[in-house]
């Protein structure tokens, strides 16, 4: 399954509503897999200095990714496929 980042500027955003975004990313992904558009969120980090997250998830699409952020309601700069590599692929 390809695999998605989602970069976001979120100027302001606290912890809580970190975790708010978060849930509503978890249920969006359910949902759509329920209406049978595979979409997951595998993970997220937040760089505190420049108020960025950088959000994962596997889908077949680009689109189908947008659509979950859309629905989620969590705004975004860009989405771009990536490729992964672990220390343990090299």
């Amino acid at each position: 399954m390809p695999l998605f980042v989602v970069e976001r500027d979120l100027p302001g955003v606290t912890p809580d509503a970190l975790g708010s975004a978060g849930l509503r990313a978890k249920t969006c992904c359910t949902e759509m897999c329920e209406e049978g558009q595979t979409v997951r969120w595998v993970r997220s980090f937040f760089l505190p200095e420049s108020s960025q997250t950088h959000c994962y998830f596997e889908g077949a699409r680009a689109q189908v990714v947008e659509e979950a952020n859309q629905r989620a309601k969590i705004p975004f700069t860009r989405i771009v496929q990536v490729l992964e590599m672990t220390p343990d692929m090299v």
